[in-house]
């Protein structure tokens, strides 16, 4: 009898998500005024800022997007596969990956894994998938147990009592 193997599948979150909503906001905003204003009546008036703007916008609306379409962790029960923007993809067995921890960098508290010496992977705890993969590498005896260890598991439980409240 085959067993089904499970996937833990780690993406960016939801800020990454606002962020590309409120590129793509300002970019049509900004095509509305030229539109409704004229190209010409902008150059004229010294709105020539305008258009930097515009091109600013809509590149980091794009590469939003291309990030969060393009990043992808899966985790399984026999190797950990890699797909991170620009293009950098990976794959471990679990038998690579030597330990992983916690590191308090804001109160974001992002896991880093390691292969070797080597950081193959940083995940911030805003990521959808992070509190699995946490418990994951926990199960497995991979993740140190320090304080940002348990200052990350508080936190994670505080992040689920508010979700469900």
């Amino acid at each position: 009898m085959k067993t089904k193997d499970s996937k833990i599948v780690i993406r960016p979150g939801k800020k990454y998500l606002i962020s590309i909503f409120l590129c793509i906001y300002i970019t049509i905003m900004m095509i509305w005024v030229l539109f409704e204003v004229g190209p010409s009546e902008i150059l004229d008036t010294n709105g020539a800022g305008v258009l930097p703007m515009l091109l600013l916008s809509s590149s980091l609306g794009i590469y939003f997007l291309l990030f969060v379409l393009f990043t992808k962790t899966e985790v399984s029960d026999k190797k950990i596969l890699i797909n991170q923007f620009p293009f950098k993809r990976s794959e471990y067995l679990w038998s690579e990956i030597s330990h992983a921890k916690i590191i308090g960098e804001a109160s974001e508290y992002p896991c880093e894994i390691y292969s070797g010496g080597k950081r193959i992977l940083k995940i911030p705890r805003n990521y959808f998938g992070y509190e699995r993969l946490f418990y994951e590498l926990d199960k497995r005896n991979i993740l140190r147990k320090d304080d940002f260890y348990v200052a990350a598991k508080v936190a994670l439980e505080i992040d689920k009592r508010r979700r469900q409240d």
